[in-house]
């Protein structure tokens, strides 16, 4: 049974994998060792791992794939697309407890340069289950990553912009409700305060304590009050500042929220569901509030942040793998 970050890692691996072009999974097969070997038939094991087993090796029979993928994943000059996937479902199989023996800490040191090198997601999505999976004694990483970039599929100034463009578009709404829940005075002051938080220019940190809190963070937990979504992207820009050093995310909205910000048109979700995987990428101790344990199964009904690729939001994959 995994916790959050776990499963966030799992899903974010099988997301690598099912990201690449089809061709990946030829190339990988044709590493498949054993004479009599049919490529085309070891291709379509290795989808199936991927795409119905959630990137987990499960039986004997799939035993001479794994091999395979120990040899895509050790040949990045080889074939970018097929190292990227192989590596994925080796962290993935073994984050998952599957057959995998390997706890791959030699690829750790070798290939640490090639990781670095990948598109945005797919290096977060890597780096991020190679520190998971040291955690939780799974992988081994003779030396942790010295930057925090490695770790985040977008920077920070670009998810903060976003979130603050969100809030801005929805300011009128958040002055009404100060007004409408403030004494006037202190709506005014609070008003400054947005003004100044949603602008970037010199402001003090919103905090529990300031006039502006209760009101968003009422809003925040209101879906049906108009801006809604104006509030939970202020709270969580400011959130971001201090990883959610009080919780505003992890304990307060989360259990509540989550369902209906995966549920938010893609304009909104990509903002408000783009913050939330910048504070599990960022901070190794962010996880929502009380954990929960799931097995991590392909059609696992835990909510989790989707990975805004490509494909986000399209059904079909296209000439990916899926």
């Amino acid at each position: 049974m995994l916790g959050f970050r776990a499963l966030q890692a799992v899903m974010d691996l099988r997301a690598v994998a099912g990201r690449q072009p089809r061709s990946a999974i030829k190339e990988i097969a044709q590493h498949t060792p054993g004479s009599g070997r049919v490529p085309a038939t070891d291709a379509q094991a290795l989808a199936r791992i991927i795409l119905r087993q959630g990137a987990r090796i499960e039986s004997d029979a799939d035993r001479p794939l794994f091999e395979a993928l120990q040899i895509a994943a050790s040949q990045p000059e080889q074939d970018a697309a097929a190292f990227t996937c192989a590596t994925a479902v080796l962290i993935a199989d073994r984050l998952q407890h599957g057959l995998g023996d390997d706890d791959l800490g030699s690829y750790w040191a070798e290939f640490g340069p090639d990781y670095d090198r990948l598109a945005a997601p797919d290096r977060a999505a890597i780096v991020q289950g190679f520190l998971i999976g040291a955690r939780q004694r799974r992988l081994r990483m003779p030396a942790a990553p010295t930057a925090d970039a490695g770790r985040l599929s977008r920077p920070l100034a670009e998810t903060a912009a976003d979130l603050l463009a969100l809030a801005g578009a929805q300011a009128e709404m958040l002055e009404e409700a100060f007004a409408a829940t403030l004494p006037p005075l202190d709506a005014t002051l609070a008003t400054r305060h947005l003004r100044g938080l949603i602008e970037g220019r010199g402001h003090e940190p919103l905090t529990g304590d300031s006039l502006a809190f209760a009101p968003l963070l009422a809003l925040a937990a209101a879906p049906a009050r108009p801006g809604h979504t104006g509030a939970t992207a202020l709270l969580l820009a400011e959130a971001l500042r201090s990883r959610d050093a009080e919780g505003w995310f992890a304990i307060t909205l989360w259990p509540e929220r989550i369902d209906g910000w995966l549920a938010l048109p893609p304009s909104e979700a990509r903002a408000i569901l783009g913050g939330l995987r910048h504070l599990y990428e960022s901070d190794p101790d962010w996880s929502p509030k009380p954990e929960r344990l799931a097995s991590p199964q392909p059609d696992l009904p835990y909510p989790l942040l989707p990975v805004f690729d490509v494909s986000y939001g399209r059904a079909d994959p296209g000439e990916h793998v899926g």
